[in-house]
């Protein structure tokens, strides 16, 4: 009889597994007469007397021959056995027997945790629920249209009922027709409607538990409603969704396919395709080297799911000028330089029962200089934004300070009265008392000697850093 669509593929399923059960058996019987031929040899090659040579050997080989007939036509019987065993209907009633053993879902439980036997898992599919309304703003599963089925079972010997639930015919499935009530496919090989119903019912557990449950060791949400009644949320792991990161992003990263168009990218040139990236992915492993105890989809991403980047924004902060500061070292310099100062504090408590020395004071002045750097790189980004030049004027800095940030202000006062230089010793003297209230210490005790060493120490930077100034636009 020829099966057509579904049927004729179920039908070639059941044929193929049954080839390759029947050509097992005749492997075994054709290694049984090889072992047969090499024994024969191995036990008439001791030398034997004249006399009875011929009838020992006569009788070893009636004795052996008899021996493999005999496996012979058990083998062959079992051949036949099994040969009756994968008729259409029987091995049917078989497969819908055993299929509890089988979970089809979308979110298995074992994701969650291997151990948490007895929990159900879930098959949902949006586009098999009538009247069911896809938002596509959000990523999740209720977005895949026709999703990866994952499939997990807890002996190897169900691999064949499994794949058999799967078996496709164009662009429908088994498990797709079992589930939308459409049995015409299973109906051909059924010899009554009794045995037609059976079988539905013993496939139709592989796809959906008769009765949710949790477990101790799945995750849990208890929210409650009511004296002492609740909703339990459990939220599973979506294989489904998994597979479908998955295979985008492999997909993106294949190597020959993309290659002309990433070349095109890397030389600057015009790809009628898009080059698309993931960056800033994760990979999470299922299962280590056993990925296949997992769930079949699992096995087939090799144990891995790719996690997108949830990371919140970086912003890149803009610098602008100190327009509503009365100093800069109360603002954005203060900021930067606060671990500096820090640093030099703990070195100065170290010392302070010690009798200087020139290594000590080369240090303090490394921790200086570190301080200053910090300041003239600051003053250094201020002076270059030449786009707000003339800012100074509508600012609350200081009048030393307003000169020495805003060097380009068109100004002609203000640019005569920053000639004198003046200005210089006045910012020197605002770092030197910032500096001391920084390293301000029940231990430490600062006066007018260390007030006009750190003075000194700034105005001399500071004229060459002032030299060093472009004269473009003054």
């Amino acid at each position: 009889m020829e099966y057509e669509g579904l049927a004729g593929a179920i039908a070639d399923y059941i044929n193929n597994l049954k080839k390759a059960k029947l050509d097992d058996f005749d492997k075994e019987i054709k290694k049984v007469l090889k072992d047969f031929d090499e024994k024969m040899s191995i036990e008439l090659k001791p030398i034997l007397n004249e006399a009875d040579r011929e009838i020992r050997k006569a009788k070893l080989k009636i004795e052996r021959k008899a021996r493999l007939v005999e496996q012979i036509i058990k083998r062959k019987s079992h051949r036949k056995q099994q040969a009756n065993t994968y008729s259409y209907n029987q091995w049917l009633s078989v497969a819908a027997r055993v299929a509890r053993g089988v979970s089809f879902s979308t979110h298995p439980i074992k994701f969650t945790h291997p151990s948490a036997k007895g929990a159900s898992s879930v098959y949902f599919c949006a586009s098999r629920i009538e009247n069911w309304t896809v938002n596509d703003v959000y990523l999740s599963t209720s977005t895949l249209r026709s999703p990866d089925v994952d499939v997990a079972y807890g002996d190897a010997k169900l691999a064949p009922i499994a794949k058999f639930l799967q078996v496709r015919f164009e662009k429908d499935s088994l498990d797709a027709s079992i589930s939308r009530g459409d049995y015409s496919a299973l109906a051909v090989f059924a010899q009554s409607p009794e045995q037609l119903e059976g079988w539905v019912k013993g496939f139709k557990l592989a796809l959906a538990d008769k009765s949710l449950s949790s477990h101790l060791l799945a995750k849990q949400v208890y929210v409650p409603i009511g004296k002492q009644n609740y909703h339990l949320i459990s939220p599973l792991f979506s294989s489904s969704l998994a597979q479908a990161i998955y295979q985008r992003i492999a997909d993106s990263r294949d190597i020959e396919e993309n290659k002309a168009v990433r070349d095109a990218k890397k030389n600057n040139k015009y790809s009628p395709k898009l080059a698309v990236s993931y960056p800033n992915t994760a990979v999470q492993i299922f299962g280590g080297s056993n990925a296949q105890n997992v769930s079949q989809l699992n096995s087939r991403r090799r144990g891995k799911s790719f996690l997108l980047s949830s990371a919140p924004p970086t912003w890149q902060t803009q610098l602008k000028p100190p327009v509503n500061s009365k100093s800069i070292f109360i603002g954005e310099y203060d900021r930067r330089a606060r671990y500096q100062a820090g640093n030099l504090q703990q070195y100065l408590l170290s010392i302070s029962k010690c009798d200087g020395n020139m290594p000590m004071r080369q240090q303090i002045g490394a921790y200086l200089n570190e301080l200053l750097d910090t300041l003239f790189n600051y003053a250094a980004e201020v002076q270059s934004m030449t786009q707000f030049t003339g800012w100074s004027a509508h600012s609350k800095l200081k009048r030393a300070q307003q000169m020495w940030l805003d060097p380009y202000r068109n100004d002609p006062l203000f640019q005569e009265e920053r000639a004198k230089g003046d200005w210089q010793l006045r910012i020197a003297d605002d770092f030197a008392f910032w500096l001391k209230r920084k390293l301000k210490h029940e231990q430490l005790v600062f006066g007018e000697v260390e007030h006009q060493e750190w003075l000194r120490f700034l105005s001399h930077r500071l004229r060459e850093f002032e030299a060093d100034l472009p004269e473009v636009s003054r």
